[in-house]
């Protein structure tokens, strides 16, 4: 079972499609897939200029995201005000730049609310802090003055003026901008595993991804939005908001033969499968027409959550490091490519045996039978210490998490048959993979003419014994780290 647990949490290091939420995935048969941020399903609620600065406020979590179903052009209240500060003073908290704390944590708010007054607000908030760095707070002669000169407040003639009564969404915008510039000014930004390589005129940006994310991973730092910013376009292991990714997994996904899961799996497999099911309100007809490796993909994203709810696998799956760059590429009109895609990952998940297939759907559903009967999840916290090492730029700590397991102890001893199921994973999951990336990016870097791209794919394809990146520097080619 230990080896089980460490396969397929690599798993989902290394296949966007793992990773996606249950509700997608039971899309499939409805040719549907629905994976975008709040903002993008409510755009009727807000105003399309605040639309670039909401989707990265998304990501901070300094508001709940509940407020768009009423609508974000409505005026703020003061309980709402008082939350985005809440938020705010968090995201402060985790920039772990703080060296004093404020006297007094009230605020003082005038009413109606306007737009000077809610920067005055945050202005206050973060003012009230002291950090490893000296900010100049002490030296601004207004909180306005200050806000202008970071680019909070920009007085565009199509965003709020000073004395307009502050709706929600322009008071998100100002505490969404203020984070960003804060993490930016004190270098708290998530650093990521982030390189490049250059030849004949052309540059490729090389970003490992952590494909399920929490709040506390965004910002990401400049130097990585800057290098996205410039580029050509985007590449990616799969498109996630390709509305036919669904549809494409399905010829690999069932049973063509006639047969059905109960063929295929133990009776004590099929019937966990088949209680699990009937728990998210899916039939026995439904669900014993696919295949393990597809089963896997309906409940996996459960299993890195610590409360085995839908929503929690949902909402990490939305602020995965793929999902964020996508979204943004669709915003700013950025090309986007696949190295991959659904029907490519299908096929590698499709090409296990059955015995692998099955070994790891079964860790995979005792793990969540076990989340939801109240266990701690070991495959979130190793998620979360993924996200750490992530956040401070450790290769070196990820490279030795993601190597380390209990089954290297000498009290246990790896069968005959598990080393077999452990060299097919490494070498389908990985080796061929990671060769076929490295293909990839190396014709890109011959490619004609002078372009910039971004290739974002799993982490664990960058941070191996054996990688992508050292498979191109084999070919000669020069990888740089940016730190």
């Amino acid at each position: 079972m230990i080896m089980k647990k460490r396969l397929s949490f690599l798993l989902a290091l290394v296949l966007c499609i793992s990773l996606l939420p249950l509700p997608v995935v039971q899309a499939a048969e409805n040719n549907t897939n629905e994976v975008v941020t709040i903002a993008a399903q409510e755009k009727s609620t807000f105003s399309d200029w605040a639309l670039a600065d909401l989707i990265v406020g998304d990501t901070y979590g300094i508001y709940p995201l509940s407020w768009y179903e009423k609508g974000l052009t409505d005026p703020m209240n003061e309980a709402q005000l008082r939350i985005l500060v809440a938020g705010l003073r968090y995201k402060i908290l985790n920039t772990d730049c703080v060296t004093a704390y404020p006297e007094s944590y009230g605020i003082s708010v005038n009413k109606p609310i306007t737009a000077e007054n809610v920067l005055d607000v945050l202005f206050q908030v973060v003012s009230s802090y002291g950090y490893t760095i000296d900010l100049g707070f002490d030296a601004v002669s207004s909180p306005l003055d200050f806000m202008v000169e970071k680019g909070i407040f920009t007085g565009n003639p199509y965003e709020l003026a000073l004395e307009d009564r502050c709706t929600i969404e322009q008071a998100c915008v100002y505490a969404t901008r203020l984070v960003t510039y804060l993490y930016d000014a004190l270098d708290a930004a998530s650093k990521g595993f982030f390189w490049e390589a250059k030849s004949q005129g052309n540059t490729v940006y090389m970003l490992g991804s952590i494909h399920l994310a929490s709040h506390d991973i965004y910002p990401l730092s400049k130097k990585i939005l800057e290098a996205f910013h410039k580029s050509d376009a985007l590449f990616v292991e799969l498109n996630l908001l390709n509305t036919n990714g669904a549809a494409e997994m399905l010829p690999y996904a069932m049973y063509t033969d006639g047969s059905t899961l109960k063929d295929h799996v133990s009776d004590m497999t099929y019937q966990m499968v088949m209680e699990l099911a009937a728990m998210f309100g899916i039939s026995e007809n439904e669900i014993a027409i696919f295949k393990p490796w597809f089963i896997y993909t309906m409940f996996s994203g459960l299993n890195y959550t610590d409360s085995g709810d839908q929503s929690d696998a949902s909402l990490a799956a939305q602020l995965g490091i793929d999902m964020k760059l996508t979204l943004d590429a669709m915003l700013y009109g950025k090309p986007i490519y696949e190295l991959e895609g659904y029907a490519y990952q299908a096929q590698v998940l499709d090409s296990f045996s059955d015995d692998l297939e099955e070994y790891l759907l079964v860790s995979t559903l005792i793990s969540i039978y076990n989340i939801l009967e109240g266990e701690t999840s070991v495959a979130a916290n190793v998620l979360d210490n993924s996200l750490e090492y992530w956040r401070e730029g450790d290769i070196e700590g990820f490279l030795e998490m993601s190597k380390a397991s209990e089954y290297t102890d000498t009290s246990y001893e790896i069968s005959e048959e598990e080393q077999i199921l452990i060299d097919e994973f490494n070498d389908k999951l990985l080796t061929q993979r990671d060769k076929h990336m490295a293909d990839y990016i190396d014709d890109l870097l011959q490619a004609e003419g002078n372009n910039t791209y971004f290739v974002v794919v799993g982490s664990a394809h960058y941070v191996s014994d054996y990688s992508v990146l050292d498979i191109l520097a084999e070919r000669g080619y020069e990888i740089n780290q940016i730190k």
